[in-house]
C-alpha cells in the first residue's frame, strides 16, 4: 500500500470568494463609480455665471462663425469666405 503525503503549508490560500466578500467589493466599486460620475457632473457645470466683456463676447461669436464657415468651405467657398469677412467685421468693427 502506497501512502501521499502533501504539505499544505506550501500552497497559497484562494482568496476568499464568500457573498460577504464580493458584496464589501461590488459596494466598494459602487462608490467609486458614483464619486466619478459625480466629479464628471461638477466639471461640466459652471457653479459662477461667467460674465463676458463686449470684445470677448463678439471674439467668441466670431470664433464661432469662422468655425461654421470652415465647416461649409468645401462646398461653397464664396459663402464661406463671405462669412470669414463678416466674423472679421463683428469682431473688429468695420475698420476691418
Amino acid at each position: 500500500m502506497t501512502t501521499a503525503t502533501l504539505n499544505t503549508s506550501t500552497i497559497d490560500s484562494a482568496p476568499s470568494t464568500t457573498i460577504g466578500f464580493a458584496a464589501t467589493e461590488l459596494g466598494i466599486a459602487a462608490q467609486r463609480l458614483a464619486r466619478a460620475i459625480w466629479m464628471a457632473l461638477a466639471a461640466s457645470f459652471t457653479w459662477q455665471a461667467r460674465v463676458l466683456t463686449p470684445q470677448q463676447a463678439a471674439q467668441q461669436a466670431a470664433q464661432e462663425l469662422r468655425v461654421f464657415a470652415s465647416s461649409i468651405a468645401a462646398n461653397d467657398p464664396s459663402q464661406a469666405s463671405d462669412l470669414f469677412a463678416a466674423a472679421d467685421r463683428h469682431e473688429f468693427g468695420d475698420n476691418a
